[in-house]
């Protein structure tokens, strides 16, 4: 079967994604993004969502032109889920397999916006997770059946390199904005009085009282955040919100460059990080305890690499594209089974199948 592809990151064939590694029968064409995806802002806008259907109308206008049943769509991110979602109930073409990749959202909202989310939502065949809590939450939310939700782990490009600590300057680092506690952090850096680097946007600090010893930095290039990550002693993902999932990213890419983590134990971290193998995992809210996860490691050269090493496995072994390839290749397979057991549309060619001349 054919694939259209749909996500915000894509912009041409040769993009390098989990669909060059899977093999067997599926082949893979991509609807170009043509605007820019800001992971970092607190909410989308009636212009970016906008672009989302744009893009959305245009994955669906290849599907169309394939011939019926011989293609599918896969999107990723919730935003494009729901508008190629919103097209193919009102297209009326239950035949076509949908797969809604890292389907991630930062809650769950009630009243008319979940009514409307049950009845669009309801056209996805598949939902890819990226942490085994979602699938239950989901799943009520929804009111859909638990099989449709199937986790995955989040995957990354492995870009390993070497890094250097910073033994000159030694610094906390701490990236990201979505449901990110920077309060805590800020209490725990304030108790230890050591040099810390918080990385993110205004409204994820907005608020906030820093002591003399936390620097903040903001809008970095994706390089000058990996070089931060590399040089630091010690990386921190600290989350609010422990019911769904954030700071996955933040937290692979620091395993990716061999740094253990210590993270706030929640949906999004207790997939990746394990307590003593390749990082910390520490209660939510609770600087006392964040404060002592960071000592041990600042004072711990020896226990610092150890957990680095087996930070570099995990993202080797198990969140690589090339890794989750199978399971990719396993969910599209379900997507289209499903789709192919659905009710055929009523019958109406597609301008691609009306007879010409």
């Amino acid at each position: 079967m054919q694939w259209i592809v749909a996500t915000p990151f894509s912009r041409d064939e040769d993009g390098d994604w989990i669909t060059r590694y899977v093999g067997g029968g599926a082949r893979f064409v991509t609807a170009p993004a043509l605007y820019v995806h800001d992971r970092s802002r607190a909410a989308s806008g009636l212009s970016e969502w906008f672009d989302y259907l744009r893009h959305a109308w245009g994955a669906w206008r290849l599907v169309r032109a394939a011939p019926r049943g011989g293609a599918g769509l896969l999107t990723g991110f919730p935003q494009l889920a729901v508008t190629a979602a919103l097209l193919k109930l009102l297209l009326g073409r239950s035949d076509v397999p949908l797969v809604a990749w890292c389907f991630n959202l930062g809650r769950t909202p009630g009243g008319w916006k979940a009514r409307l989310a049950r009845a669009v939502l309801r056209q996805v065949d598949v939902f890819v997770v990226h942490s085994r809590r979602e699938v239950a939450l989901y799943a009520a939310w929804l009111n859909l059946p638990r099989e449709r939700f199937v986790f995955v782990p989040l995957s990354i490009r492995d870009e390993p390199r070497e890094t250097r600590e910073d033994e000159a300057a030694p610094f906390i680092l701490a990236m990201g904005s979505a449901n990110r506690d920077y309060r805590t952090l800020v209490e725990a850096a304030a108790r230890l009085g050591l040099p810390t680097v918080i990385v993110a946007g205004t409204h994820a600090t907005a608020g906030l009282s820093l002591p003399p010893n936390v620097t903040m930095r903001r809008n970095l290039a994706i390089a000058e955040c990996h070089d931060l990550c590399g040089r630091a002693r010690v990386n921190v993902v600290p989350l609010r919100d422990t019911a769904f999932t954030s700071g996955q990213v933040t937290v692979l890419e620091a395993m990716m460059l061999g740094k253990p983590v210590v993270a706030t134990r929640a949906a999004g971290t207790e997939d990746y990080v394990i307590d003593g193998w390749n990082g910390h995992l520490v209660p939510p809210e609770d600087s006392g305890a964040l404060a002592a996860a960071i000592a041990a490691l600042w004072d711990d050269p020896a226990t610092r690499a150890r957990l680095g090493e087996g930070a570099r496995r995990t993202v080797q072994e198990g969140t690589t594209f090339a890794a989750v390839a199978p399971a990719m290749a396993a969910v599209l397979d379900a997507a289209q089974a499903r789709a192919a057991r659905a009710p055929r549309p009523a019958a109406r060619a597609d301008a691609s199948e009306r007879p010409s001349g």
